[in-house]
């Protein structure tokens, strides 16, 4: 029981969104903290077989572990995104949480797994679930196609994360699933960059000419 409260899954996720909960670990030694996690979700995606972390807030990791007598591969990658993992099944099905500091009080933690768990408005639930991309360049086409807005100068930057981001991984050894993170990093930095273009800007004083 203890475990199914440190894990906060939505009912679903709506086609805007690329958070599926949120899960809150015992210990910055992420080797330790993932049995339990892969236990809990493995009923939705069935043997795991990759997890991508972001860096920051863990213990040094390798690149391999055990676990229910699997080998599961551990991708590391640099974002500047709160903490997350993205736990990938064998036919690319991922859930990606967002990670609570394993230092965060107990009051502070449950509230924010309680607004993970989001709405069950089953009106608002996706009619199907999308397709995995294939390759980096089919997600760098579905960004820009859906978030570019027509406007050029958009989509090439878009297009431009997406380089970026993969090139965190031309030594991951499972390819095929790169597109997936990829898409969880570059979709971070279009909603950062929506809410900074959002902000209100405020224009220094100028004092009137004379």
């Amino acid at each position: 029981m203890e475990r199914e409260t440190r894990l906060q899954l939505k009912p679903f996720r709506s086609a805007a969104e690329h958070i599926d909960g949120a899960w809150w670990p015992r210990s910055r030694h992420l080797v330790d903290e993932l049995p339990g996690l892969v236990a809990t979700v493995s009923e939705r995606l069935g043997p795991v077989v990759m997890i991508g972390y972001r860096r920051n807030g863990w213990d040094e990791t390798p690149a391999l572990v055990e676990i229910a007598g699997h080998t599961v591969e551990l991708l590391g990658f640099t974002s500047d995104e709160p903490a997350s993992v993205i736990l990938i099944g064998e036919d690319g099905r991922h859930i990606t949480l967002h990670v609570i500091r394993p230092d965060t009080s107990q009051q502070v933690a449950r509230q924010a797994l309680d607004e993970a768990r989001g709405t069950a408005d089953a009106s608002s639930a996706p009619v199907s679930v999308p397709a995995v991309a294939k390759s980096v360049a089919d997600v760098a086409e579905k960004l820009a196609r859906h978030e570019g807005r027509g406007d050029p100068e958009r989509t090439a930057q878009i297009m431009r994360w997406c380089e970026e981001a993969a090139r965190q991984f031309v030594d991951a050894p499972v390819q095929a699933f790169v597109p997936i993170l990829v898409e969880h990093i570059v979709r971070n930095r279009m909603m950062e960059s929506r809410v900074e273009s959002a902000s209100p800007v405020t224009h220094p004083a100028v004092a009137p000419t004379r």
